[in-house]
C-alpha cells in the first residue's frame, strides 16, 4: 500500500502565479497597514485632548480675570468702572484670551438679597453676525452693594472639525466660535471714596 505524502505548503504555492506566490509571503507594508488603522484613532484622542486642556485652561483664566478685576472693583482700585475699564481689566488678568478685548461681554447687575430674582441663565454674549457691537451700560453700586457681574468671550476651537470643537460649538448654527462664561457675586466695599 502507497502512502501519499500530504503537499508541503511550498509545492501549494508553486501552483500560483509567480506574484501571487510573493504577495502571499511578503511582510513588507505590514506595520503600515497598522498605522493606517490606527493613527486616526490616536490623532482624535490627541485631539480631543488638546481641544478639553484649552478649554479648561481658558475657563479657569477667564474666571480669575473675572475675580481679580471684581477685587480693584470692590475696594475701589477702579474708579467708576465703565464697559470699557471692565473689559480691558478682565483681559489684561486672563492672559490668555486671543483677541479678548473684541470678543468679551460684561453685564453688572444690582441684586436686592431681601427681593431677590434669578437673572437668565445664559449670559450675554457678543454676537459675531451683527457688525455693530452695542454699548453696554454699567452701573457701579454703592456701599453694601449687592453686585453680580457675569461675562462671556467667544472662543474658536483649535480643532474646529474634530469631535470636541463640533461639540463646543453650538448645535444648528454656523458659528465658529463657542461662549465661554463666568459669573461673580460681591458687596461693595464700605469704605468707598466717591460715595
Amino acid at each position: 500500500m502507497i502512502r501519499r505524502q500530504p503537499t508541503p505548503p511550498e509545492a501549494s504555492d508553486q501552483r500560483r502565479p509567480g506574484f501571487l506566490r510573493r504577495f502571499a509571503r511578503s511582510q513588507v507594508g505590514s506595520s503600515t497597514v497598522e498605522f493606517v488603522l490606527l493613527f486616526p484613532a490616536i490623532w482624535m484622542m490627541f485631539g480631543a485632548t488638546m481641544e478639553a486642556g484649552m478649554y479648561s485652561m481658558q475657563q479657569v483664566m477667564l474666571e480669575r480675570g473675572l475675580d481679580m478685576t471684581v477685587r480693584d472693583v470692590r475696594v475701589g482700585i477702579m474708579s467708576e468702572p465703565t464697559h470699557a475699564k471692565l473689559v480691558i481689566s478682565t483681559c489684561k488678568y486672563a492672559l490668555i484670551l486671543n483677541d479678548c478685548d473684541k470678543n468679551l461681554r460684561l453685564e453688572m447687575i444690582k441684586v436686592d438679597p431681601k427681593n431677590f430674582t434669578v437673572p437668565s441663565k445664559k449670559v450675554p454674549c457678543i454676537d459675531k453676525v451683527q457688525t455693530g457691537i452695542a454699548d453696554v451700560t454699567i452701573v457701579n453700586g454703592k456701599n453694601n452693594d449687592l453686585m453680580l457681574l457675569r461675562v462671556c468671550v467667544q472662543i474658536q476651537p483649535l480643532l474646529p472639525l474634530a469631535t470636541v470643537g463640533r461639540t463646543l460649538i453650538e448645535n444648528g448654527t454656523k458659528a465658529k466660535y463657542y461662549p465661554l462664561s463666568a459669573t461673580t457675586a460681591y458687596v461693595m466695599e464700605p469704605f468707598q471714596w466717591n460715595n
